[in-house]
């Protein structure tokens, strides 16, 4: 009885946020749909016969976010001009920007051990390692059977010797 009317209370609401989001745009339309799904699903899904809960994810926003995550990593795995300091960091500033939006936006992306990853790589390489290990333990300890926590780790056991030595110095 309680799913029934957390179901049916979800629908009126996305009812009216239906007419509200018309009015409001585009990217507030998918936050509602996002929301009114999660709120629907999380109502139907409460039975132990379903299996468990998982986030809905969104076919537009994970080709959108696919599409970034590949462009971070093209432009990661380019080498940065040692010479040209400041065109080096201008991208590595921007690779991050774009793997904080699809925290920011989408934290359920499907490929999320690869952004915390690459963005523990452009740190390392921006020479920010505190922030590089917070990230790569992220992957580590979040996603142990992840593809890229293997590098992680690798990564991590460079940067956590450096660390040590910095605090007995």
């Amino acid at each position: 009885m309680r799913s029934q009317s957390n179901l049916a209370i979800s629908i009126l609401f996305a009812l009216a946020l239906a007419g509200v989001s018309t009015l409001a745009g585009a990217r507030t339309a998918d936050c509602l749909h996002n929301f009114c799904l999660r709120v629907s699903l999380s109502s139907v899904q409460q039975n132990v016969g379903r299996g468990p809960i998982t986030t809905m994810r969104d076919p537009e926003l994970e080709k959108q976010y696919e599409k970034s995550l590949e462009a971070a990593r093209f432009y990661l795995e380019r080498r940065l001009d040692k010479k040209d300091k400041e065109s080096s960091a201008a991208r590595l500033k921007a690779i991050q920007d774009r793997l904080l939006e699809i925290l920011d936006v989408y934290p359920q992306f499907s490929k999320i051990d690869q952004v915390y990853f690459l963005l523990g790589e452009s740190y390392y390489r921006g020479g920010e390692r505190d922030k590089a290990i917070e990230y790569l333990s992220k992957v580590v300890s979040e996603f142990p059977e992840s593809k890229v926590s293997k590098e992680a780790k690798k990564r991590l056991d460079e940067l956590q010797p450096q660390k040590e030595s910095k605090k007995e110095s």
